[in-house]
């Protein structure tokens, strides 16, 4: 396993951000407890596939860096709020909905043998997904029982109203094509959008504890299946 320096400076450059910003999320992750922590030298840390996940994901969910403690133990209370499911069918004919469970939230993934993901508890988080996609793609795992043509995966985030979609989208070589999608929200106090909201349902909410998001303004950060690749490999391969 990689150490703390050698993850950030990995995930800055698979971003696309500065080495600054990756290094001082670390800290204020590592002073909140977050994190691993750890010596330097041939006591420094090993940092995981969760302190990957943590990373990235503070990086591209919270709106500021100081604040990204908090986003990250918001996030650990998300729970999937919508999932779409279109088994494997003909390109151009798969309907959203037609999977064997689509209103729940644990994940099928069908062939795709993607166990760390397929196999978390119903009770799962946004940040159990990202953490089980990085583990997934730094593995040596089961070939697909489908031989896949195309294989795509995004994760968006929506600030500041902090939800969270990933996408899983297919094409085998018969050209039968496969999508997965779940967003994530956290179980209380993400920020719900008040631009339709009447003033009785904003103060309702607000004295209720729950954040509401009157402004109009909006950032949408992803990234795709190339950073669980890059990110993943790494953690695996002890920083190689």
């Amino acid at each position: 396993m990689p150490s703390p320096g050698e993850l950030q400076k990995k995930v800055a450059a698979t971003l696309g951000v500065d080495d600054t910003e990756a290094a001082t999320t670390w800290r204020v992750l590592r002073e909140a407890g977050l994190v691993t922590k750890g010596g330097r030298g041939l006591s420094a840390a090993q940092v995981t596939h969760r302190d990957a996940a943590i990373l990235i994901y503070a990086i591209c969910g919270s709106t500021t860096i100081k604040d990204a403690p908090a986003f990250i133990a918001r996030a650990e209370t998300s729970r999937g709020k919508a999932h779409e499911l279109a088994n494997w069918a003909p390109v151009g004919e798969g309907k959203i909905g037609s999977g064997k469970n689509p209103l729940s939230p644990a994940w099928e993934l069908d062939g795709l043998h993607v166990n760390s993901v397929t196999g978390l508890p119903t009770a799962h988080s946004a940040l159990d997904v990202l953490e089980g996609f990085l583990i997934w793609t730094g593995e040596e795992h089961e070939t697909p029982k489908k031989a896949l043509k195309v294989l795509s995966i995004s994760v968006t985030f929506e600030i500041p109203n902090e939800l969270t979609t990933f996408k899983v989208g297919c094409v085998d070589a018969d050209s039968n094509e496969y999508y997965e999608g779940q967003f994530y929200a956290p179980s209380k106090n993400y920020h719900i959008d008040g631009r339709n909201l009447t003033d009785d349902t904003i103060a309702r909410l607000e004295a209720d504890g729950q954040p509401v998001r009157r402004g109009d303004m909006e950032t949408v950060r992803s990234f795709s299946l190339q950073t669980l690749l890059e990110v993943g490999r790494f953690v695996a391969g002890g920083g190689v």
